[in-house]
């Protein structure tokens, strides 16, 4: 029996884990990986922290040199090579040496596309300028670094808000750059709440990040040699020696495309489970693949190195024989953003509602240890979920605590389908140098089922202040005590301390709409019982109050 053979277009991520796993599956494929890259297996995820001097050597972001797999595992690589077609039916692919220009054809049994994803560029005036940049592989990220140790950045613009553009601030404000991010929202983070997403904004104008909100590019201006120098926005000219286009990304398709091969409806390569196209013997992985979302049964985009793995090892399995799938994904990721980790797992509140679902959500801050262990430090955790059954739809966790293995146990909750009030009894490990004896997750599943089962009614921070700004007739009463009152309050508010309340209640107009807050919402949520208990019909409160609070203060 002659040998399969197997070329894969793509040596990223999952190009590499298919070849690798492939040839563990069968040590006598003849297997190809082509690349119109000169490096292959490469961590592009380490760029900003390579940048920052976290990491000093751009090599250590190579996982595996093409030497390890053509002299360890006999699998042949041609970098700098661009597959320019498909022919499906002589099974064919025409490749281009980008070095020499000559072309030849491979023939082949089992074809992957790892083609992955690059950076748009948006047609704005003058993006041709020099020191005008995308951060998507080693050599982008080689010159970036070069201009910076060459002390040629000073004033740094990063187009976007999303997690490349959140890295680079962090890298750039490390190195001394005075750093600017431009955005065409009101918030960072699109894909997060308002809720969570201006937190995190708030928190790195702390760190010198300056944001330009509801702000966008018209124009880039050159100095005499040819170099970026400012940025005409939409309400301003800012100085800018180095821009970073961080906008947004899109699925390399146009091959695929060319071959007949099936696009999804996210504009992404549409595979089925077993990661196979429309087109037989034809599969995709990685980032130029849609997949689909577990909590919606619907098709998604959302590009992803932990994706990108488990499709390698998928592909590598089926195209040699075997019999593996793909169940899908909840979108879970994680990012740095200077001393904070910002988490999403499954849906945010607003993907809910554009999904059909009807939800209730909560915000609770945490300490991630007991209040009295050293290093105890806060985490901030959004949980949403479906009103009737209360079954997890998502979660947003962020803030200066142990943030990953709570995002990590709602994604497990996710994959089993758990509702609220089994999230709210999940059997979490415990002892005072790790957690609480009610993890931070737990505890916010309580607060969400009280919510869920009418014990108690809140408003979100967000919808406290659309209630000021159109200046709605309610009492916002803080029930903190006088000195945390005195240091910092919400304008507009009346303050009757928490242990002063029953004795004062009757000061309180029961005819009026009544939002307590305090610190985290704990004292709050007693304060909303305690009017309820009284008679008062129209009571909430706000959850998560000053720890969740994004705007400003009266100090």
């Amino acid at each position: 029996m002659e040998p399969k053979r197997i070329v894969i277009i793509g040596a990223v991520a999952s190009g590499t884990k298919t070849a690798a796993k492939a040839r563990r599956e069968d040590p006598y494929a003849e297997i190809t990986l082509i690349t119109d890259e000169a490096e292959i297996s490469y961590a592009s995820c380490g760029t900003p922290y390579f940048i920052s001097d976290i990491i000093n050597d751009s090599r250590s972001l190579i996982v595996r040199e093409p030497d390890y797999f053509r002299k360890m595992l006999n699998i042949d690589v041609l970098t700098e090579h661009r597959a320019e077609s498909i022919d499906q039916k002589a099974k064919s692919i025409k490749v281009k040496n980008l070095k020499t220009a000559q072309t030849l054809t491979l023939a082949y049994d089992r074809l992957v596309l790892a083609v992955g994803a690059s950076p748009n560029i948006p047609e704005y005036g003058g993006v041709q300028y020099g020191h005008i940049f995308t951060l998507h592989n080693i050599p982008s990220a080689i010159q970036i670094k070069s201009l910076i140790r060459q002390k040629m950045v000073k004033n740094a613009l990063i187009v976007g808000g999303g997690f490349i553009a959140l890295e680079m601030a962090e890298s750039l404000i490390t190195h001394g750059i005075n750093t600017r991010l431009i955005i065409r929202r009101d918030r960072i983070l699109s894909n997060f709440d308002k809720d969570t997403a201006l937190l995190v904004q708030k928190y790195i104008k702390t760190k010198g990040v300056q944001v330009l909100e509801e702000d966008e590019v018209r124009e880039f201006k050159a100095d005499t040699d040819g170099n970026v120098s400012s940025v005409i926005t939409k309400k301003q000219t800012v100085p800018a020696d180095f821009v970073l286009l961080a906008t947004s990304i899109r699925p390399n398709v146009q091959l695929a495309k060319n071959a007949g091969i099936e696009i999804g409806q996210t504009g992404a390569i549409h595979v089925n489970e077993k990661l196979e196209t429309n087109i037989p013997d034809i599969y995709a992985v990685g980032d130029c693949v849609e997949t689909k979302h577990l909590v919606t049964g619907k098709p998604v985009w959302i590009p992803l190195a932990t994706t990108s793995n488990k499709h390698g090892r998928v592909a590598g399995i089926n195209i040699t024989g075997g019999n593996d799938t793909f169940p899908g994904i909840m979108g879970t990721f994680v990012v740095k953003v200077f001393d904070w980790t910002v988490a999403k797992t499954g849906l945010s509140e607003k993907e809910a509602i554009k999904n059909g679902f009807e939800t209730e959500t909560i915000i609770v801050p945490s300490n991630d240890k007991p209040h009295y262990y050293p290093g105890s430090k806060r985490v901030v955790i959004m949980l949403i979920a479906e009103k009737r059954s209360g079954l997890l739809l998502g979660a947003e966790i962020i803030g200066d605590g142990v943030v990953d293995k709570r995002i990590d146990v709602v994604a497990s909750a996710l994959a089993g389908r758990a509702t609220v009030e089994q999230l709210s009894k999940y059997d979490l490990s415990y002892a005072p140098p790790y957690s609480s004896p009610m993890d931070p997750v737990i505890t916010a599943a309580n607060v969400l089922r009280n919510k869920l089962e009418g014990k108690t009614t809140s408003i979100s921070p967000i919808e406290t202040k659309e209630k000021i700004d159109r200046k709605d007739d309610f009492i916002l009463l803080d029930v903190r005590t006088k000195p945390e009152h005195d240091r910092d309050r919400i304008e507009g508010c009346l303050h009757i301390p928490l242990n002063e309340l029953l004795s004062k209640i009757n000061q309180l107009d029961k005819t009026k709409e009544i939002v307590t807050y305090c610190g985290v919402g704990l004292r709050a949520s007693y304060a909303h019982r305690i009017l309820k208990n009284a008679g008062f019909e129209d009571t909430k409160f706000m959850e998560g109050s000053m720890a969740a609070w994004p705007y400003k203060v009266v100090r």
